[in-house]
């Protein structure tokens, strides 16, 4: 039986998704927030083809807590370099979804977004996992905690050595798709009760039929999405290249061949730009 893998987002939901397995996801929670979140309730939706298929892309989790804070956690596998622009819009929904016109402002409860990143997307922090609120930028006082946004980037993760002790780190470790390489992932689910009751549901999981095909449909939606993604970025460097390679060959000491050089264009390509601008 193969192992599916527990970052695909339709897989990720249905292990950490579902009310009746909440402690699960309770137990992911604190390990992130640091924090002891008692209980809560999972917003389930029900999980169809048209929503795999889902051009958004979008199968986040939403959880309120009893204490009435709100939480959602998104998988993100493809990157489509606009992380922070798309956490402020989706936070800023969930944030304000249930405000009335009467109600007061002071009635609005405090919301987290969780990213899980399946790619390195803060270039600035070396650490995988970043945790960010409102401050003020000179005295560093925190104007008010009814934001906070955390980014897990899994490469980073990936790229260090876990610390088994770590609660953090031992969920990590169980959403890794490479199990080969954790030799000590037996030794996580000892020390872990919870790691190991979701190390179970997984292998249920990814022994039932219907799971299985629903998991392939997103993982060929995810293929997709990824393809694009590059496709569309390839094309914008092609043509920022293009651009420059204009404003190069308007300069008369720069050689056809200097210009090839310095974007990386075929010269053949150079050669039909130089004919449209000389």
């Amino acid at each position: 039986m193969k192992r599916l893998k527990p970052l695909n987002d339709f897989v990720f939901k249905k292990l950490f998704g579902e009310n009746q397995d909440k402690e699960l996801l309770i137990g992911f929670l604190n390990a992130v927030l640091k924090n002891d979140v008692e209980d809560l309730y999972i917003v389930e939706e029900k999980l169809g083809k048209e929503k795999i298929d889902d051009k958004q892309g979008i199968l986040d989790i939403k959880a309120i807590c009893y204490s009435g804070e709100k939480i959602n956690i998104e998988v993100q596998l493809a990157n489509e370099y606009n992380m922070k622009e798309r956490t402020l819009f989706y936070w800023s929904k969930l944030f304000t979804e249930d405000f009335k016109a009467a109600e007061k402002y002071s009635d609005l409860n405090k919301t987290i977004t969780i990213n899980i990143l399946g790619f390195n997307y803060l270039d600035n922090i070396e650490s995988f996992h970043s945790s960010y609120k409102i401050y003020e930028d000179e005295t560093k006082q925190l104007l008010t905690d009814l934001l906070e946004i955390h980014f897990i980037e899994m490469p980073k993760f990936n790229a260090m050595e876990a610390d088994l002790h770590n609660p953090l780190h031992r969920w990590l470790l169980f959403l890794r798709e490479d199990t080969v390489k954790q030799p000590n992932l037996e030794e996580v689910f000892i020390l872990d009760q919870l790691v190991a009751k979701a190390e179970d549901k997984l292998r249920r999981l990814s022994a039932d039929e219907e799971t299985i095909r629903m998991y392939q449909l997103r993982e060929k939606f995810i293929a997709d999405q990824k393809t694009q993604i590059e496709g569309a970025r390839n094309d914008g460097m092609h043509e920022k290249a293009i651009e420059i390679a204009k404003s190069l060959l308007k300069i008369p000491s720069m050689s056809i061949q200097d210009v090839a050089n310095h974007t990386g264009l075929p010269l053949p390509k150079v050669k039909e730009i130089e004919r449209e601008v000389r």
